[in-house]
């Protein structure tokens, strides 16, 4: 795919399954263009319920719909809504020929995700709840009301993914305003994280449409609904308006006709022809010999494999193995083990460089984060900070372990399934714990303060790395327990950042695991008060 990094008039502002969306500089202004593609698991879903990749990226029936959804949805959210809600506008589409895909113009939306919890912002707690209760659900109903069915998936119904698709633009007196931002699926409505909206509405609708539900309206009930509220519409947006959407929507038949009426093996074709794989005289061939095409597609598929699996990926290692510059890694291995300032820098630079990461996603305004990185620049003695240097220190040495040393002795024999599954799950455990340990019975000797909350969190797979965090807040104090706080919150956010499928950036799984956090930051500082 061509970067557009050097592109002074484009920057990447993000991606996500259907696409990449970058803002645009032009004569008339700011634009943001969406510029669709289909990641690897997008890619094999598509292909095995339809037979070839999203179709935003090569049919143009299917971008003209995408179009017409949003001109058509951008009458009827204002309609809903007033200002609480609007769609982010659809500008243009057009065939882009260096990515070889299509791609859509919508305007800018100036605005951010709503916030995380941390340490410095209860004012914004409200947003994730305003969002959801009073935009999201009431929207996902009137959205099947009006035959949307597909478009449910985009607003949230069974999916945490779909927070990420709205910005909030507005917080005047906690009078919140909302923008739609991404209306296309990247993958087809089947894999809700909520077993019963997949049982009690998607898959009825996928049984109703005959085929996996993927962006799909029913345009009948969307005239009937149009119908049935004329009057009120017209005093809403106005009769040209109206007008208008009577319009959008008859095109919007016409373009979702002609693309959901495709046959597979045609799909696969002429997938293969906009991305110039094949000629206009193999396409019109092999649609007439579909079972051809299908031991091509056969061959093709496994070469690819062969290719990924066994020539590929060992050049990847490879290529790894010899960029680690081995000299300076035992070079910082030794000032690990015995400079005390050398750990401590090890876990202010990390806390900082998650400081920044929150700022640039607004989750931390620019006064909070430069308040936070001064007291943390300030810190220099913090036994306690320290030894969350040392817990990263070993988190690195304990992945080597996992993922090279214990796999390579299982793989020789040294080592049974007990002791290989065992040391997965308690590798991280036992060595914090031996180290914590020690920690305990120097302060015990020293008199000062024993670590137990730092000792008992260790314990815990996974989790155990806050344990010294987790130790400071419960007996630091200013700015020092907040900064401990942030760690907390950071850790359990990225956890839910991190998980497959349904988590990511600014989705409601990031903000549960991130609820999880709240939970304990304060409940450590209710403890520390009684």
């Amino acid at each position: 795919m061509v970067d557009l990094a050097n592109d002074p008039n484009a920057k990447l502002l993000g991606a996500g399954r259907s696409g990449k969306v970058f803002l645009i500089r032009n004569q008339t202004g700011l634009l943001a263009r969406k510029i669709f593609y289909a990641d690897k698991v997008a890619y094999l879903i598509h292909y095995f319920f339809f037979g070839s990749p999203n179709p935003y990226i090569w049919n143009e029936d299917a971008i003209n719909c995408a179009f017409y959804r949003r001109r058509i949805l951008s009458y009827l959210v204002q309609f809903w809504f007033d200002q609480d809600l609007r769609v982010a506008e659809a500008i243009s589409t057009s065939w882009n020929q260096k990515f070889k895909a299509y791609q859509m113009d919508t305007e800018f939306i100036q605005g951010r995700h709503v916030a995380l919890r941390q340490p410095l912002n209860q004012e914004r707690i409200g947003e994730l709840s305003t969002l959801v209760h009073h935009i999201m659900i009431p929207l996902q109903n009137k959205l099947i009301q009006a035959g949307f069915d597909g478009l449910v998936w985009q607003a949230g119904k069974g999916t945490p993914t779909a927070l990420n698709n709205f910005l909030l633009t507005s917080n005047i007196s906690d009078q919140y305003s909302f923008v739609w931002i991404d209306l296309e699926s990247g993958v087809p409505a089947l894999f809700p994280l909520n077993f019963l909206a997949l049982i009690s509405f998607y898959l009825p609708k996928s049984i109703k449409h005959g085929r996996a539900l993927f962006d799909d309206v029913d345009t009948q009930k969307l005239k009937q609904y149009v119908n049935n509220f004329q009057v009120n519409l017209k005093q809403t947006i106005g009769t040209q308006q109206f007008n208008e959407l009577v319009e959008y929507i008859d095109q919007l038949e016409l373009h979702q006709k002609k693309w959901k009426s495709m046959k597979r093996v045609d799909r696969s074709i002429q997938y293969q022809l906009k991305k110039e794989l094949i000629t206009k005289q193999q396409a019109s061939w092999y649609s007439n010999h579909p079972l051809l095409w299908y031991r091509r597609e056969f061959f093709r598929i496994l070469g690819e494999v062969f290719n990924n699996v066994l020539i590929k990926l060992p050049i990847r290692i490879f290529n790894k193995l010899i960029q680690i510059r081995y000299k300076l890694f035992v070079s910082r291995f030794r000032k690990f083990l015995f400079s005390q300032r050398y750990r401590l820098t090890i876990a202010k630079n990390y806390v900082a460089k998650r400081i920044n990461i929150w700022q640039d996603r607004k989750q931390l305004k620019n006064e909070e984060a430069d308040d936070f990185l001064k007291h943390l620049n300030r810190e220099t003695s913090s036994e306690y900070l320290n030894d969350f240097g040392v817990h990263l220190g070993i988190k690195i040495l304990i992945k080597i372990t996992e993922y090279l040393v214990i796999p390579l002795l299982y793989l020789i024999g040294l080592i049974d399934e007990l002791f290989f599954i065992t040391w997965l799950i308690l590798g991280g455990p036992i060595y914090r714990t031996v180290y914590t340990s020690w920690r305990v019975i120097q302060s015990f000797i020293n008199r000062k303060e024993i670590p137990w909350i730092a000792f008992l969190v260790g314990l815990i797979p996974t989790i155990g790395i806050l344990a010294y965090p987790c130790q400071l807040i419960y007996s630091a104090q200013g700015k020092k327990k907040k900064i401990a706080q942030f760690i907390v919150y950071d850790f359990f956010s990225v956890i839910g950042e991190k998980i497959p499928g349904w988590g990511g950036t600014d989705t409601q799984t990031e903000h549960f695991f991130n609820h999880l956090a709240d939970k304990i930051a304060r409940h450590k500082n209710r403890t520390k008060s009684l």
